[in-house]
């Protein structure tokens, strides 16, 4: 069983992404039972979702999560909802989203089928707030238009790659057990 993980590289602001360094830390790794596919993707309007795409069809992984960084937070937190807005903020190359609306005949909002209930605790929180940046445009995006079945985006502090790595090996567990 194959579980894809993508994480961000720097944006404005963070010079230092861990949610890409720990996605590819992990790639070719086993966590649980689990092969990791670990993806760096770009923080970019344009290339992040092509990047994303190219990845599930080269992997073609049992369940995609992806990763970014929230340096407001304290913690670890799963988001359980997507929402069909992206706001106008420069990415790595300065760029801006093309709308504000990110599918047109999309649903203004979708929730994830990551078993978020089953990941909380140990530091980790749920979150109904993805932000309108990056992490929310593929989000929601992954939701909308991707077959995977398991699909959700994990957020985490700066400090943070140590718990969300914890959290990725009991979402692998899980993984292997709904598998069996």
């Amino acid at each position: 069983m194959r579980l894809l993980v993508t994480g961000f590289g720097p944006f404005p602001g963070v010079d230092d992404n861990p949610s890409g360094a720990l996605a590819r830390s992990l790639d070719g790794r086993t966590l649980g039972g689990v092969t990791i596919a670990g993806v760096w993707v770009p923080t970019s309007w344009r290339a992040a979702w092509p990047t994303i795409v190219a990845a599930v069809a080269r992997c073609r992984p049992r369940a995609l999560v992806m990763l970014g960084v929230a340096s407001t937070r304290a913690a670890v937190a799963v988001e359980r909802v997507a929402v069909n807005e992206a706001a106008a903020r420069r990415d790595v190359d300065g760029a801006l989203p093309e709308a504000a609306t990110i599918l047109a005949d999309a649903p203004a909002r979708l929730t994830t089928t990551l078993p978020w209930s089953t990941l909380v605790g140990d530091g980790v929180v749920a979150s109904d707030d993805a932000g309108r940046y990056l992490c929310n445009y593929v989000f929601f995006r992954a939701l909308a238009e991707l077959e995977v079945p398991v699909r959700g985006f994990v957020h985490m502090p700066t400090d943070g790659a140590a718990q969300a790595r914890a959290l990725l090996e009991r979402l692998a567990r899980a993984l292997v057990v709904e598998d069996v």
